[in-house]
């Protein structure tokens, strides 16, 4: 075995097909995919090297918890909600497919540390204010009516998103 590890493109790229595959209903994808990330998880060795968890196996990890971490059913309702969260849809029609998704979270994240800076600063949250600041930086070419409803929508579709602001906000 070689202690090399896997190249993260190609990793992120069988990640992404199982993603696919798993949304698309395919159950024997779904699980190939939670072994791959439990292969990432615990580093596992194969011949071609060793797995690794990458940013995005990270985002997916987190997609996956916060789905199911703010679940209250039972029964074959919650059946449902696991499986939804197993196979990764997300609760909205709007993120087609895993990329948007990512990308709409890195948006989403980079409001959230301006909203940190702001109580950092002392300073009450102003989302307005934040997507501003995102948007000037020009890094997502959006204004930031539609950085602000990209913050929002992620923020409802996964779950403690939002509270990550509110904590930084109670530790002042």
């Amino acid at each position: 075995m070689t202690d090399a590890k896997l190249a993260e493109a190609a990793l992120n790229a069988s990640l992404d097909a199982l993603l696919h595959a798993a949304q698309s209903g395919d159950v024997n994808q779904a699980r190939n995919l939670h072994d791959m990330l439990e292969k990432m998880l615990t580093e596992k060795e194969s011949k071609e090297g060793r797995y690794w968890l990458t940013d995005h196996a990270r985002l997916v990890l987190a997609q996956m918890h916060g789905q199911l971490s703010h679940c209250e059913e039972t029964g074959s309702a919650l059946s449902e909600h696991v499986l939804d969260a197993v196979r990764l849809r997300p609760r909205t029609d709007r993120w087609q497919d895993t990329c948007k998704f990512v990308n709409d979270l890195r948006i989403a994240l980079a409001v959230t540390n301006e909203l940190c800076e702001q109580n950092r600063e002392g300073c009450e949250h102003d989302l307005g204010l934040a997507a501003g600041k995102v948007a000037d930086s020009g890094e997502y070419e959006l204004d930031a009516s539609q950085i602000k409803d990209i913050y929002e929508e992620i923020a409802a579709t996964v779950g403690g998103f939002k509270e990550m602001t509110d904590c930084a906000k109670e530790r002042r």
